[in-house]
């Protein structure tokens, strides 16, 4: 066996505290290195283990040293070779077990000076693992970590239920080790890689102490730890919690399916095909739950009439706030405009982005008008003046108060057919 001397220039003894959820499986069988944290398969790396079946000890061990550029002393006696030196077989980083009765100087998982025998049977004991491997998975793998070592047929990449997962046609590029984490048939998928896909923006609700995935179609809040999501403001139990690595929130692969409509093309070859709803708009707007108040009382808010936030403005639904405030709202196809009218004011807004009129007057405040799934949305802030409205906006209770003076109210005119089918309101 690989004899670590004493002796070392470099040492260092990571504080952490002992993990069980930490575990290493090691399969001589194949030469494999199997990382776990919380029961999840982080990855599976390539090794070498001892050039006889009994050099390389099986059973349950720990990891109860952890050094950084381990000096060397050849097990037949000679001069110590320090670490780092390309003529040093123990690579950059050494992770000490206690197997046999041992102190963690005698068995190790280490680096290399040797690469061309990562997968053979070539070390005297000890477990080999290419350099770039064992420096990231010394950076986490904390002393009193877990190890298991096996000799079985076992492939530990079987482990995984998929290798690649592809979205709209584009293969998926996850960071090296932390990419897809794997729990039986629940395979986790980083929420910041597939954010930009989905169209979300996510934050951080400290108030809830969750994290919300939002787009223009979905609001999705989500807790760590916690099996209970609530998607546009329906509360579901799932299966599988999302969890926590390197700040980096995973979610379980279905919860894509379930709560942002996406449909699985094919699973073959360990090889995941995905196909998402993408919305036509480049703008970026996101759903933002509100409970509407109007005038002190509750209005209803279909899920298609969501506010939507884009940058710093707020986009309400003009149809159900207009109705509820006294105003008509009706669609003028000869001017491609959506025109208000309260007592004796018209307020014409062209759905081109053109400056909008009022009292024929033309307004510089910009409208940012968005038509989605029939239902048109305009800045809060830009409704106020012309419509008397005073407002309060407040995101930590996700209330939308908004207070006018009474008019008479007038019924709000039903469009003909043929206008409805141009553009709804």
């Amino acid at each position: 066996m690989v004899a670590l001397a004493l002796c070392l220039l470099i040492m260092l003894v990571c504080p952490q505290t002992a993990f069980t959820e930490h575990k290493i499986l090691i399969n001589k069988g194949t030469n494999q290195l199997a990382f776990y944290i919380d029961d999840l398969l982080i990855d599976v790396f390539p090794v070498a283990t001892g050039r006889l079946p009994h050099y390389t000890p099986e059973g349950n061990w720990q990891v109860v040293s952890k050094l950084v550029y381990p000096a060397w002393r050849p097990p037949g006696g000679g001069a110590l070779i320090p670490g780092g030196i390309a003529a040093n077989p123990l690579g950059p980083r050494w992770l000490g077990l206690n197997a046999l009765g041992t102190a963690g100087s005698s068995y190790g998982i280490h680096g290399n000076n040797s690469p061309y025998s990562i997968g053979t049977y070539a070390s005297s004991g000890c477990i080999r693992m290419y350099n770039e491997d064992i420096l990231w998975l010394y950076e986490h793998v904390p002393i009193g970590a877990n190890v298991q070592i096996v000799s079985t047929g076992q492939d530990l990449q079987s482990l995984k239920k998929y290798n690649q997962v592809y979205i709209n046609g584009v293969r998926q590029e996850f960071a090296s080790c932390l990419g897809l984490l794997h729990a039986g048939d629940t395979t986790y998928l980083s929420l910041r890689n597939l954010a930009s896909i989905l169209g979300c923006r996510l934050t951080w609700e400290s108030a809830s102490n969750s994290l919300i995935a939002a787009n223009i179609d979905s609001e999705v809040q989500l807790t760590i730890g916690k099996n209970t999501v609530t998607a546009n403001n329906t509360t579901y139990e799932t299966n599988d919690a999302p969890v926590l690595l390197e700040d980096t929130t995973y979610i379980p692969d279905y919860y894509l399916r379930d709560f942002f409509g996406a449909v699985f093309l094919a699973e073959e070859n360990k090889i995941l095909q995905i196909k998402l709803p993408i919305s036509p708009s480049d703008r970026n707007l996101v759903k933002h739950h509100f409970q509407l108040l109007v005038n002190g009382e509750d209005v209803y808010l279909p899920e298609s009439c969501t506010p939507l936030i884009e940058d710093e403005n707020l986009l309400v639904p003009l149809r159900p706030l207009c109705a509820a405030t006294g105003a008509e709202v009706e669609w003028n196809v000869n001017k491609q405009s959506v025109e208000v009218k309260t007592k004796g004011h018209l307020l014409s807004i062209p759905i081109d982005g053109s400056p909008a009129l009022f009292d024929n007057d033309i307004l510089d405040q910009k409208t940012h008008i968005f038509i989605h799934n029939g239902a048109t949305f305009i800045n809060l802030d830009f409704l106020k003046k012309p419509l008397c409205w005073e407002t309060t906006v407040d995101y930590s209770t996700r209330t939308l108060k908004i207070t006018y003076t009474k008019r008479a109210r007038i019924a709000t005119r039903i469009l003909p057919p043929v206008q409805m089918s141009l553009r709804t309101v």
